[in-house]
């Protein structure tokens, strides 16, 4: 009887690990995190692997280019006053909210795809109007 609870506590283990192990949800793992910027429809955008997917996510905690861009086009089309310092804390949260409520789209913090296309963005050079981009 022993052998078997422990066969037992052993595959439960086992499975418990397995399931700790489970790799995200195909929904969470379809959008990559953005992490560089490209040209795109007249405006600068972040884009994920040196232009080729503008669909991708940019959330607090991350560092890199893709959010300097992020910064700079909160700062250019919604007169943000942040410092552009590659790193979206809370305050590049914070300026993403107000310019989401004023895009009209679901206010979460977070920059995606719906945020994408619905906030305005810093024009390519030669422009001073802001762009919305598909």
């Amino acid at each position: 009887m022993r052998k078997v609870k422990a066969a037992v506590a052993a595959a439960t283990t086992f499975a418990a690990g397995m399931i700790a192990l489970a790799p995200a949800s195909p929904a969470a793992a379809a959008t990559p995190t953005c992490d560089w910027v490209a040209s795109y429809s007249g405006a600068w955008v972040p884009v994920y692997r040196t232009g080729t997917n503008v669909n991708c996510n940019l959330v607090q905690g991350t560092y890199g280019e893709a959010v300097r861009q992020l910064q700079t086009t909160l700062n250019k089309c919604y007169k943000a006053g942040l410092t552009v310092d590659k790193s979206f804390g809370p305050a590049t949260r914070n300026a993403l909210i107000k310019a989401q409520q004023a895009a009209g789209t679901p206010a979460d913090g977070e920059y995606g795809p719906n945020t994408r296309k619905a906030i305005k963005h810093e024009p390519l050079s030669g422009s001073t109007n802001c762009v919305r981009v598909p």
